[in-house]
């Protein structure tokens, strides 16, 4: 699964990553930041893995959220106190069930319960969780492939939006962005919001002092972008040309064109990004 030489919307699974806000930040930024719905208030500080995952089985609404070609068999293993191996069998007809277990050849979920304790209280997005700039990277939620399974164009068009609508309990099904919801990687802060075969969509915070895709090897996507500028105001260097991006703008990138994007002293934005066509 290509992740290398590629821009913040290009790596196969969600491109970014771990939670982080610089130490300071400008009062701008303080006075001007995106602030997330609220979530659930859910105390599940002493629920273990089968509560968690048990809820998550019991929403599946089935061909209603996600049409599955045929029975799916995932599995999740979740280490620590509350934890275990389980696994769902989700029909094509909304039959869905959680039993003991993993069951050999199966690919499964892996975390900690801290992680599946957040994305049950809906603090962070299962997507945003597994994002990675690069597939050596360590994610708070990674995935396990049985030895010779491939991720092809067939079995990638079920996995992409299958972690989005699983680990998603809202009806009609919600994503979340904002203050607290995100993870850094590439230089910036980002919540993933969907992903499926040719398209990616994300929210991105840049504070000052972070540079997004400031390596020159993660400039390019193959596949064009469009980012929406929705607060603030910071800059951008766009095939090699530089320009302030503000509220209320957006910018097309081509596929192939380079794009970094850096907040300055003082400056704070957040823009929405989404990718489309083939490769995406």
């Amino acid at each position: 699964m290509p992740t290398h030489g590629r821009s913040i919307c290009a790596a196969l699974l969600p491109a970014l990553l771990l939670a982080g806000l610089s130490p300071s930040t400008p009062a701008y930024a303080q006075a001007n930041r995106t602030v997330p719905p609220p979530v659930p208030n859910v105390d599940n500080r002493e629920d273990d893995a089968r509560e968690i995952l048990q809820r998550y089985v019991e929403a599946w609404r089935g061909p209603e959220e996600m049409a599955l070609p045929d029975t799916l068999v995932v599995g999740f293993r979740f280490s620590g106190p509350g934890g275990g191996d389980f696994h769902a069998v989700l029909a094509p007809d909304g039959y869905a069930q959680l039993r003991p277990g993993l069951p050999p050849e199966t690919l499964y979920f892996h975390g900690d319960m801290e992680i599946l304790r957040r994305l049950d209280r809906g603090e962070l997005s299962a997507m945003t969780a597994m994002g990675r700039a690069h597939m050596s990277d360590s994610t708070p939620l990674d995935f396990h492939m049985p030895e010779g399974f491939q991720l092809t164009p067939e079995r990638q068009a079920i996995f992409l939006p299958f972690v989005f609508h699983f680990f998603n309990r809202d009806w009609p099904e919600v994503a979340r962005f904002g203050q607290g919801t995100t993870r850094f990687v590439h230089g910036g802060n980002s919540a993933i919001l969907y992903y499926d075969l040719g398209l990616r969509s994300s929210f991105y915070q840049i504070e000052s002092g972070m540079h997004i895709n400031e390596a020159v090897d993660q400039q390019t996507n193959p596949f064009p972008s469009l980012f929406i500028v929705i607060r603030g105001a910071f800059q951008a260097r766009l095939g090699g040309q530089e320009r302030p991006l503000r509220e209320g703008e957006a910018v097309l990138v081509p596929a192939g064109m380079t794009h970094e994007f850096w907040a300055g002293p003082e400056e704070y934005g957040e823009m929405i990004m989404i990718a489309f066509g083939e490769g995406a």
